[in-house]
């Protein structure tokens, strides 16, 4: 069913209208998810990975409207489809909800046939978004993100972590001896160890953490949510595994691999920007390098 699978965000504090919503949604093999207020609204999009949001005008602790915004800084995708779901048939309104960001607008009483159809058209819209959007982020080697979009996810966690008092780990890791493997084994074998490295981050970090090749042999990873002690016992997990591996060369010569890393942030209160917190995290790796390799300084 090409419907299934897909998350519908119904944010409405009638619960009538939520029943009903909810139960047109769930008739077409879509998933939904409620909320009854902002607060709740802005939970689940950081936490699920949402497909489109039917979003009411009024809400008991302030305005849709304000939300569009938000979505579009706090969601992971950084934009979802937004149908707004009103009793305000006013033409400004509609004016003022599209200029705010909002997908498409429908009044209540919505028939059921028009909503789905606006929600396929949704989802469509979205699809080429991806589409487009995985294209400009990642790294072509690795598969990661790459480095202009680290830097603006940086941004947008240091931003929401700070603004919910919440801890939020960065840590910078860099390839030891990169380049002596380059110059011994060759560009081929250096371009395994680059993926070899990306795919032990990510089978062995949660999907929350975000992870990305930040330059040459540079890795940088954002742990959302996680205190300084747990972002680096886990790091410390992989470089222990990472440098008990043995790789194979082009020519068929057995060699090893390690890294180095530097973590800061934890509790940030007292950081000032998220390139302070990108900037501690690259002097504590230079401290790793300079002490010896291999190691990980928080």
């Amino acid at each position: 069913m090409e419907n299934e699978g897909k998350k519908i965000l119904i944010i409405e504090d009638s619960e009538l209208q939520r029943k009903l919503l909810n139960r047109w949604i769930t008739n077409h093999g879509y998933i939904p998810l409620e909320a009854m207020n902002l607060s709740e609204a802005r939970e689940i999009i950081i936490k699920d990975q949402i497909d489109v949001v039917l979003l009411d005008w009024e809400l008991p602790d302030g305005s849709g409207i304000e939300l569009i915004s938000e979505i579009f800084t706090s969601s992971p995708v950084g934009w979802l489809p937004v149908i707004m779901v009103t009793g305000h048939t006013e033409p400004e309104n509609l004016k003022l909800a599209i200029e705010a960001g909002a997908t498409d607008y429908i009044t209540k009483p919505a028939k059921e046939i028009e909503l789905l159809a606006r929600i396929f058209s949704a989802l469509r819209m979205k699809s080429l978004h991806d589409q487009l959007r995985e294209t400009a982020i990642r790294d072509v080697m690795t598969g990661l993100y790459n480095r202009r979009y680290m830097e603006d996810r940086i941004d947008q966690e240091f931003q929401r972590c700070k603004r919910h008092k919440h801890n939020l780990a960065l840590a910078m890791i860099d390839i030891d001896f990169f380049k002596k493997i380059n110059d011994t084994y060759g560009h081929e074998t250096g371009d395994i160890v680059l993926k070899r490295i990306a795919s032990e981050l990510k089978s062995s970090l949660r999907k929350s953490d975000i992870i990305s090749r930040f330059g040459g042999e540079e890795f940088v990873i954002v742990f959302p949510e996680t205190g300084l002690a747990d972002a680096t016992r886990v790091l410390d997990k992989i470089r222990e595994m990472v440098s008990g591996l043995e790789l194979n060369s082009e020519s068929g010569q057995t060699f090893k691999i390690s890294f180095s890393g530097g973590i800061a942030g934890g509790d940030i209160s007292k950081i000032e920007t998220p390139l302070d917190l990108l900037r501690t995290a690259d002097k504590l790796l230079y401290e790793a390098k300079s002490s010896g390799r291999n190691r990980i300084i928080s």
